[in-house]
């Protein structure tokens, strides 16, 4: 039964070696670093303006 099963699967397809997604998914991460940097500094701008001008 097994060499019925083997018979009749295909071989592994062969793919191309530049379909890595790396560069993409490091672009992404990137992205975000810079995107939770900028809100946190926007963030700590915020809380200096309202110590600042409290009375």
């Amino acid at each position: 039964m097994l060499s019925l099963f083997i018979a009749n699967t295909p071989a592994p397809a062969e793919e191309p070696i530049d379909r890595d997604p790396g560069v993409i998914t490091l672009a992404a991460a990137l992205i975000r670093a810079v995107r939770r940097q900028h809100d946190a500094a926007f963030r700590r701008r915020c809380d200096q303006a309202t110590t600042t001008t409290a009375i």
